[in-house]
């Protein structure tokens, strides 16, 4: 009797903790969610007869290899400014109570002979507002 009492606390406390692992986790939503981001700056431009900024990295990576500097990899990722954000992302989606504020940032990476250049961007998923936050993200938007 003993033995049985005693593994209860230690049974909980596993439970707790790979109930905690999954709610921390990525699901589909915030991946969603996160690819929406990515999309919103991808098609960004900075006015209505301006190119968008995945057309301007396209021209870049083509004037780039004519020149003899040929990107190695290129990657686009978002995410989430804070876990504060990450927590209310994830209420929200069970409870109408909370309300995700949509902001992200995205990050687009590239490698050439020069060395890892990084373009940063703040995006609001539900005004779809783009912002520039470093100097190679307003070069792609602008295109020059």
């Amino acid at each position: 009797m003993f033995k049985v009492r005693s593994a209860f606390p230690l049974l909980w406390t596993v439970v707790l903790i790979c109930v905690l692992t999954l709610g921390c986790g990525k699901d589909a939503t915030m991946e969603a969610k996160e690819k929406q981001a990515i999309q919103l700056v991808q098609a960004s431009k900075v006015s209505s007869d301006a190119f968008s900024v995945i057309s301007n990295i396209q021209k870049k990576t083509d004037e780039d290899n004519r020149a003899g500097n040929k990107w190695e990899s290129d990657t686009w990722e978002a995410g989430l400014p804070s876990q504060k954000d990450l927590m209310m992302e994830k209420l929200s989606q069970y409870f109408n109570a909370f309300r995700p504020s949509g902001d992200y940032w995205v990050k687009f990476v590239y490698k050439d002979k020069d060395g890892v250049h990084e373009g940063l961007w703040d995006v609001n998923i539900y005004t779809k507002k783009v912002t520039p936050k470093n100097e190679l993200a307003q070069q792609l938007a602008k295109g020059s």
